[in-house]
């Protein structure tokens, strides 16, 4: 009877393994942008719901890319960005199933002013997504930088300007998919910069 060889689950450390986890779920946001309303009515509460759903399945996932680029530079890095990475995640999952979701559902139920009590506490949650997301991306830079000095710098510096302009026009159309867009080129250059390092790197 032949016995199955239980091996330990490995993380992408090839160039293209980490750069597509690091930019796939931006692209979908940039892509998301293009459809999603430029306001919460009646003429477009059904694809703003629709939308929102399918991107409670996106959002989280943004949050892993700061952590894999930063643990390539050790545990310390990789564990700070990670539960950076969580707080967004977490945070823009309660903000896309309140103001999104939520919103888009309530609108198309007849209530019309659901950006009173409802966007209320959405913005909570987007400002601490937010917040992450940018410390998450600021601690990535970092990483990089002590990885491979200067050629890090272009990646870190786009990545964390979209991820203040996110905060600033969420996935608006127009300033949303500049935001994203920034956020997809920065991890991708981030991505190509950490995985031109030498192996010797201890990842998280």
């Amino acid at each position: 009877m032949s016995t199955v060889t239980n091996r330990p689950l490995t993380l992408p450390t090839s160039r293209l393994g980490v750069g597509l986890i690091a930019t796939v779920p931006t692209t979908l946001l940039v892509l998301a942008t293009l459809i999603h309303p430029p306001r919460l009515d009646e003429a477009g509460a059904e694809t703003w719901r629709n939308l929102h759903f399918a991107l409670l399945f996106v959002f989280p996932l943004v949050g892993l890319a700061p952590w894999i680029v930063a643990r390539r530079a050790g545990r310390v890095y990789g564990w700070v960005a990670g539960i950076l990475g969580y707080g967004f995640a977490t945070a823009y999952t309660g903000l896309d199933l309140l103001a999104g979701v939520g919103g888009g559902a309530l609108v198309l139920s007849g209530n019309a002013d659901v950006t009173g009590p409802v966007f209320a506490i959405a913005r909570v949650l987007e400002q601490l997504g937010g917040a992450s997301l940018i410390l998450g991306c600021l601690v990535a830079a970092l990483a990089a930088v002590r990885l491979v000095g200067w050629r890090a710098i272009p990646g870190g510096v786009l990545a964390l300007a979209g991820a203040i302009l996110l905060l600033q026009f969420h996935i608006y159309p127009g300033r949303g998919t500049l935001a994203t867009g920034l956020l997809t080129i920065g991890f991708a250059l981030l991505a190509v910069a950490v995985t031109t390092r030498q192996r010797g790197s201890q990842p998280a």
